[in-house]
């Protein structure tokens, strides 16, 4: 009887504990199974969350007067909009248009863009890599009426529009007024006068003129040669396969202010940072500036002016049109069509009256879009600039819109302190800017 109790114990034992360790098991998997599930949930959560980039790029960036403005507007565009990040890759100076055209060429445009009028940008278009915003634009009827109608022209290629204009621009004659008024001297109003003052202030131990061998440092010719030409000979700088006679004259008179002793004896070396620094500074008189150069400048010592007329004619010429505050989307980025309402967000956002106004506001921006109640305008010099537009008898696009972009930065540019020191010829110097342009455009296949 013990024996067989014994059997059967054993029996049930031999049964109990193979069932305790299948039941453990089964509620092992199970446990693991839930975790499994959960964590399956938690990565697909995580991935729905995942925001859309958006790469962002302008010369409004590094120590550009509307950088900070710029980031400030983003930030609060990015706050206003859950679930989209903008990188904003924005350079200031010359290296901007380097970065834009070697994204482009690698294949990896940005998604949103700034760029001034000109012949990269006609490149792009032609090429099909900037998206045509027309039928959004009059679609959206009230978005399209926000803007001064009169600039439309400068966006519109080949009877469609690429880009929406928020910022416009005047090139002027910036002056240190402590300067001018230490010295008992007036501000030249004639290219003689311009001349006498800089050889005045040369004496002085002064930088009459801050220039440099940069596009930036351009300005000053630029100035000279739309006070020289008529508009239509500045806006078709190319006449039966030479250039048009303001550009090459203009050259005369730049090398006369350059044997006055008006410009830094390193200007061929100059950064445009630097350039700007001998101005803000003081260690220059002058500057031939854009309007964007307001926000950097002391109005309670600076002031600015129509620069000098070159020609007597009694005419006052400006230089008026739009700047990097005009906005592009990628061609590229179009074929995305999520991708693409956020990009036409964008762009509504960066030209809407509210942005505007941060801008006018903040750093003196000439506002292409209109604003309904005058903005609180706190710097004289950016009232002046409107006074300036009002009283010009003749506005003109800056040469460099119309002349080849690489041309202009690669050719002339960087062969301007050769003809001011003699080494090379007129004829020599636009012998070489023909060929350029020619050769630029046998490559594009025009």
């Amino acid at each position: 009887m013990k024996n067989a109790f014994n059997r059967r114990h054993i029996l049930s034992i031999n049964f109990f504990v193979p069932l305790v360790t299948t039941l453990a098991l089964i509620i092992v998997l199970i446990l693991n199974t839930q975790k499994t599930v959960e964590e399956t949930i938690t990565i697909e959560n995580e991935e729905l969350e995942v925001t859309t980039k958006m790469r962002f790029l302008s010369p409004w960036g590094g120590s550009d007067p509307y950088a900070d403005t710029l980031s400030f507007v983003l930030q609060k565009f990015q706050e206003e909009n859950a679930g989209i990040t903008i990188v904003n890759e924005s350079l200031f100076g010359d290296d901007f248009l380097i970065k834009l055209q070697t994204d482009f060429a690698s294949g990896n445009p940005p998604d949103v863009f700034g760029l001034f009028p000109g012949s990269v940008r006609d490149i792009l278009i032609q090429r099909h890599q900037i998206a045509d915003l027309t039928d959004v634009l009059k679609k959206d009827a009230k978005w399209y009426q926000s803007f001064y109608p009169n600039m439309w022209k400068y966006v519109t290629f080949n009877g469609k529009i690429y880009g929406v204009p928020l910022e416009t621009i005047v090139e002027c004659l910036f002056i240190n007024r402590d300067i001018f008024e230490r010295y008992g001297l007036k501000v030249p109003q004639t290219f003689d006068e311009l001349i006498k003052v800089s050889k005045i202030l040369k004496s002085k131990g002064i930088i009459p003129i801050a220039f440099n061998a940069q596009p930036e440092g351009t300005y000053i010719y630029q100035n000279i040669i739309i006070s020289i030409g008529t508009k239509h000979e500045v806006e078709n700088p190319l006449k039966s396969g030479e250039f048009s006679s303001p550009y090459i004259k203009a050259l005369d008179y730049l090398k006369a202010l350059y044997k006055a002793g008006a410009f830094p004896e390193n200007y061929y070396s100059l950064t445009s940072k630097q350039r700007n620094d001998l101005f803000l500074t003081k260690k220059a008189a002058m500057i031939v500036q854009g309007s964007w150069f307001i926000p950097k400048c002391d109005p309670n010592t600076v002031d600015i002016y129509f620069f000098p007329q070159v020609n007597n004619i009694g005419k006052k010429h400006l230089i008026y049109g739009l700047g990097a505050g005009t906005f592009y989307i990628s061609s590229q980025l179009w074929q995305d069509e999520k991708r693409r309402s956020w990009a036409i967000k964008l762009l509504k956002f960066l030209t809407s009256e509210k942005v505007a106004r941060i801008f006018v506001e903040r750093t003196g921006l000439i506002s292409n879009v209109k604003i309904e109640n005058p903005p609180n305008v706190k710097n004289p010099l950016r009232s002046k600039v409107e006074g300036l537009i009002k009283e010009a008898d003749v506005l003109v696009a800056p040469p460099d819109h119309f002349v080849d972009r690489m041309v202009w930065e690669e050719v002339i540019t960087k062969n301007i302190p050769y003809y001011l020191q003699g080494t090379i010829s007129s004829k020599l110097f636009w012998e070489r800017a023909i060929k350029a342009w020619k050769e630029n455009m046998e490559k594009l296949g025009e």
